[in-house]
């Protein structure tokens, strides 16, 4: 009775409550952001419009996009599809797991993202920022995301995520994503104990770094659980994570901060940045890491 009457206000007030949740966040990250370290990252003024027109891009794709892992979520549930719809399965273990395996799906997605080439060209999109702020939670290449989306439908149905779990899952990402790109440093305590259970800046800022066995881990994007478990989990001295060099060692210039050169680097030919020699680093750079 309390999991049907939370999702029925979840589904009355979805919308909304997405856009809060998003837009919420990305107000309190860049308060924290312009109070913290107001001249952190001076190249916001070149990075900026390109960040924000992938982001307007993607938000208007994803609200148009034909297919939606919430509406997989209902049809996997009305005709009794997926291990969590099983009548043995207690609605809240069904909830609870749903929810964990939505977010281990967001991992398992990132690492194919990163370890298939194909994928990489258009992911890689996403690293090009050489600065890393709340404006590099949605630069991605709108390919991204009509490539994720039939996974994560595919997944939806075949394992019957209940779609309250979905809803949840959602919102709760919306925060955490720009939780994570966010230009902020948490106290080393509170970095700390978070880190144990969820993705925290500092650990996402590591998967930005150049050198590519950084960005090789820390493929989380809520919990911080699966890297643990998959031996992707990587840390730094938390001093060291703030002077990070990020982006990626074959474009450092400013054709990162080009909106359509962006939108084109898929399709372009260059380094794939997979393999030991598709990197430079420095010496510096190896000892310290």
């Amino acid at each position: 009775m309390i999991l049907g009457t939370l999702e029925t206000l979840v589904r009355q007030h979805f919308e909304p409550l997405q856009y809060a949740a998003f837009f919420g966040a990305l107000a309190a990250c860049l308060l924290a952001e312009a109070l913290t370290a107001p001249a952190a990252d001076r190249s916001r003024r070149a990075r900026w419009p390109a960040n924000w027109a992938l982001t307007a891009v993607n938000v208007v794709l994803t609200g148009a996009l034909p297919l939606s892992v919430i509406a997989a979520g209902d049809f996997a549930l009305v005709r009794g599809w997926g291990l969590l719809n099983q009548p043995w399965v207690p609605p809240l273990a069904a909830l609870a797991t749903g929810f964990l395996l939505r977010s281990a799906a967001s991992y398992a997605i990132h690492v194919a993202m990163h370890k298939l080439p194909v994928l990489w060209r258009i992911h890689r999109v996403h690293h090009t920022d050489r600065a890393m702020d709340v404006s590099t939670t949605v630069r991605f290449h709108p390919l991204e995301f009509a490539i994720s989306l039939p996974l994560l439908v595919a997944l939806a149905l075949l394992l019957g995520i209940p779609p309250l779990a979905l809803l949840l899952y959602e919102l709760f990402d919306a925060v955490m994503a720009v939780f994570t790109h966010a230009d902020i440093r948490l106290p080393a305590r509170v970095e700390r104990a978070l880190r144990l259970v969820l993705v925290t800046p500092a650990m996402h800022r590591i998967h930005h770094s150049a050198w590519q066995p950084e960005t090789d881990s820390n493929y989380g994007a809520t919990f911080s659980i699966w890297d643990r478990l998959c031996g992707t989990f990587r840390t730094r001295p938390y001093r060291e994570v703030a002077a990070l060099r990020l982006g990626l060692d074959e474009w450092q210039d400013a054709r990162t901060d080009s909106f359509a050169w962006l939108l084109r680097l898929p399709f372009s030919s260059g380094h794939h940045s997979r393999g030991p020699a598709a990197r430079v680093v420095s010496q510096s750079e190896r000892s310290s890491a």
